[in-house]
């Protein structure tokens, strides 16, 4: 089958980190490992890290950017998921490089490369300032890994953010009214979120889906071992290992998914989910939130 999916949000596959990648051709290892998993798209996504390792993975991803070969899915741009997070939502996110919103190092950033998300989180000082100048310069802002409550998301969206990264991962969960609760209420608002049966339990999404029909994004959120079997494999600093189908950290913590977005729309199949509703989420809806035309994509 051609390659149709797209995924907003890829840390790693076939056994290549791209924050921690050495080489051009290694980036181009997590392109072919994609493809052959139905991947035509994605967005490469550096975690939170110290802002020299983060610029050097920018640029080596925009060396590939800017020269596709076939065979490979297509770099669309770069997702920033940090460093101006909350430390209590970090998940693995290393503690040392989470940052306070500052605009001389979010312009380092951008000036790496094609930022085109930024995932923030909205209660941290100075964080709307960043919003409105990401906003104003076309880069989609996404609330995530944040334990802002409900005034303090709505300030977000008002802003200009108009997306959540992986929705009740890294955040209150409902009935606990902050970022998630939220989003799931305002029509304005993207829902992106990991179906991987490990992330958010079935029942969960089967219930999310039906308030936010045609307004969501399904993401693998994919690891360095995504494509590959049980073990060991390294993302940004940290080492990751593969057991029972899932991704963790030494200490139990949730890192990332190994699943498809094939799998996801199985997955939606099964508990009911429109067909065409479920597609879009893979194919173009994302390229919608991004500004990217899909049919060019698929050409």
């Amino acid at each position: 089958m051609k390659p149709i999916y797209v995924d907003l949000q890829v840390n790693g596959h076939g056994g290549i980190d791209l924050l921690s990648a050495k080489s051009a051709n290694e980036v181009r290892a997590v392109s072919r490992s994609l493809y052959e998993n139905g991947v035509v798209g994605y967005l490469p996504t550096i975690i939170t890290s110290a802002l020299s390792d983060a610029v050097r993975a920018i640029k080596l991803i925009e060396e590939v950017r800017t020269n596709p070969l076939s065979g490979e899915a297509r770099i669309l741009g770069i997702h920033l998921e940090g460093p101006f997070i909350s430390e209590a939502k970090r998940g693995v996110h290393p503690i040392e490089h989470i940052a306070a919103p500052d605009l001389n190092h979010l312009k380092a950033l951008l000036n790496g490369g094609l930022i085109k998300i930024v995932t923030i989180a909205p209660e941290l000082p100075g964080a709307i300032e960043l919003i409105q100048y990401l906003v104003a310069n076309g880069v989609v802002v996404s609330l995530g890994h944040t334990n802002a409550n409900r005034a303090e998301a709505i300030a977000g969206f008002n802003a200009g953010a108009k997306t959540v990264t992986h929705i009740f991962n890294a955040m209150p969960k409902p009935p606990l009214d902050g970022t998630a609760q939220v989003a799931l209420e305002r029509d304005d608002v993207v829902i992106q979120l990991i179906i991987d049966e490990v992330h958010v339990p079935n029942d969960l999404v089967k219930e999310t889906l039906a308030k936010v029909s045609k307004r969501f994004i399904v993401t693998n959120d994919p690891i360095a071992a995504a494509g590959l079997g049980a073990g060991t494999y390294p993302f940004g600093g940290m080492e990751i290992t593969i057991k029972d189908g899932q991704a963790r950290r030494t200490d139990g913590t949730l890192a990332g998914g190994i699943g498809t977005l094939g799998q996801s729309l199985e997955i939606m199949k099964a508990i009911g989910i429109d067909d065409g509703d479920a597609l879009a989420s893979v194919t173009t809806r994302p390229c919608e939130l991004i500004g990217v035309d899909y049919q060019e994509l698929l050409s």
